[in-house]
């Protein structure tokens, strides 16, 4: 473990210190910005954040998009030894001074675009703020452009002692006392980032993630991208948020800590983000079912960019047959054996199963990542046989600290078995003869109908590999008094209803149990999406309308 108890600034440090400082680390709509330029902006933000008070025992709302301001900061920070309080950019100014003034944050780094949203409440916490731009490190010639785009938007905020500019701190125009003290020596165990998640029981709660779990993290997945061969001829194509565990600990720390580049974009955009695939060194890529669904749509996923594709994997959500289908026509057409490799993780533990070339099995979510267990348990926490459906456990080196400021909610997330100490994940799966896992549903996602569990997610894995289905989602209903199922297929265009009906209901009566049929089928072409891609179940148990950004 002594090779990862250390802040992740460092691990990354040591990783790359080898490599030239023209190293590129990060491409951003055509600025490459290399090693030396990337911890020469870092160490002086760093310098500056401890002006602010920032240290151990102390915390950093970053609030941003994926922005290269984004990933120097979050090292900043972690240097100083202060947590990083990772906070969706999208919250509302009230929301965001909640994450403020319940956990104490002694500075913010705030989105220039949205801080007009953010002022009015910002007010109250009297906390120094840095405002960042997606102007900071775009090429010269984009800048100009942009600033004129967002003119009035940034007319909006107000610059004084209190509220700076990024690029003003890290080009050295902002006076301050720097401290003569040296910097602290941080551990694995420090706490590095808060991330405020869904929780394993759907609540929300804050997770506690420390160093280590990141950097053993950066160091269990190498192999995914290639292990030792990668450098910045490589590039992940950075779509998940860094406020997002997938986003953080796959797309970021273990890209950068490995050498290669990071390809990034604030919004997501198909489009665009095929254009990046061509323009920039991008060989990876990392996302939902429903960007790869989007960026199968716009048409631009062809040719020789594509056919350079090393890695492609999926996670959030589950895969549609259709969406894989089409992926494989793409990428055979371009003339790259490619597969688009399902995978799981949750924030209190991470990314820690995943399909790979050499170990890939149809329907599952793949075997464990190293230095990572699974385990299916019963209601008292006792091993379930093979094939048998159960809580999904995990035991890992990437595992939380626990909860912020909720201990039972910590000590319930948690217990000790065959001398490992598991995580509960709150989901339910399986695990074959050959250590291949199975996500069946969430726990908490379940339908009694006449004393049986139906699950949700197991009918919808069988009505999205239906020819003509794009997605489906699985409600409860109420039938003659009783409980039903009801199911929402969005179907893709031009597809006959009647006949994909049929088929469906077909499909249902053939894999699964009686009570999983559906008493009500309902076809909409436009679903409720979460902010990361996944259908928004919720909504539509709750009669939500809102349809597909």
């Amino acid at each position: 473990m002594q090779y990862f108890d250390k802040s992740m600034y460092r691990h990354f440090a040591d990783n790359t210190a080898k490599l030239p400082d023209t190293n590129k680390c990060i491409y951003f709509y055509g600025r490459k910005l290399s090693k030396g330029e990337f911890f020469a902006d870092c160490d002086m933000l760093a310098d500056y954040l401890r002006s602010l008070g920032a240290k151990k025992g102390k915390n950093v709302v970053l609030c941003l998009p994926n922005i290269p301001d984004a990933v120097i900061a979050f090292y900043a920070i972690n240097k100083t030894g202060a947590v990083v309080n990772a906070v969706h950019p999208l919250v509302t100014g009230k929301t965001l001074a909640g994450f403020i003034n319940k956990m104490h944050a002694c500075a913010a780094i705030l989105f220039e675009d949205f801080f007009h949203k953010y002022e009015e409440y910002l007010a109250d916490t009297d906390i120094p703020v840095i405002v960042a731009s997606a102007s900071d490190y775009l090429p010269t010639s984009y800048k100009p452009f942009y600033r004129l785009a967002n003119l009035k938007k940034s007319r909006l905020v107000k610059y004084d002692d209190k509220t700076v500019r990024f690029a003003d701190v890290t080009k050295g125009k902002i006076t301050f006392k720097k401290s003569k003290d040296a910097y602290p020596e941080i551990r694995g165990a420090d706490i590095a980032v808060y991330m405020h998640s869904g929780g394993t029981t759907g609540e929300s709660k804050t997770v506690m993630l420390d160093n280590s779990a990141f950097n053993c993290l950066a160091d269990n997945a190498l192999d995914l991208i290639g292990g030792k061969q990668v450098d910045d001829r490589d590039g992940m194509l950075m779509v998940m948020p860094i406020f997002h565990n997938f986003g953080l600990g796959i797309c970021m720390h273990t890209t950068i800590c490995a050498g290669g580049q990071v390809v990034m974009m604030p919004k997501f955009d198909p489009k665009l983000a095929c254009k990046l695939l061509r323009r920039s060194s991008a060989t990876f890529i990392s996302g939902v079912p429903n960007m790869y669904a989007k960026m199968l749509d716009c048409g631009l996923f062809r040719g020789k960019y594509v056919a350079r594709l090393k890695h492609c994997y999926c996670g959030g959500d589950k895969l549609s047959n259709s969406i894989k289908q089409r992926f494989y026509e793409a990428t055979a057409a371009a003339g790259n054996p490619i597969r688009l490799n399902e995978g799981y993780g949750l924030t209190e533990a991470g990314i820690c199963c995943v399909n790979t070339p050499q170990n890939y099995r149809e329907g599952s979510i793949g075997k464990p990542l190293k230095n990572t267990k699974f385990g299916i348990f019963d209601d008292e926490d006792k091993p379930l046989p093979t094939g048998t459906v159960g809580n999904l456990c995990i035991a890992a080196n990437t595992l939380m600290t626990g909860y912020y400021d909720d201990e039972e909610a910590t000590k319930n997330a948690f217990f000790v078995c065959g001398g490992d100490k598991w995580v509960r994940t709150g989901d339910m799966g399986k695990m074959d003869d050959d250590g291949f896992v199975y996500f069946v549903d969430r726990k908490k996602r379940v339908i009694k109908i006449a004393g049986n569990n139906v699950f949700p997610q197991e009918i919808e894995n069988v009505v999205n590999k239906v020819q003509g289905v794009k997605r489906s989602c699985v409600v409860a209903m109420t039938a003659d008094g009783k409980p039903a199922v009801k199911l929402i297929v969005q179907p893709e265009e031009g597809v006959d209803e009647t006949a994909l009906k049929k088929a469906v209901l077909g499909e249902i009566a053939d894999k699964l149990l009686k009570y999983a049929m559906p008493r009500a089928v309902e076809f909409r072409y436009k679903l409720p999406l979460t902010q990361i891609g996944k259908v928004d179940y919720r909504k539509l148990e709750e009669g939500g309308e809102n349809e597909e950004e």
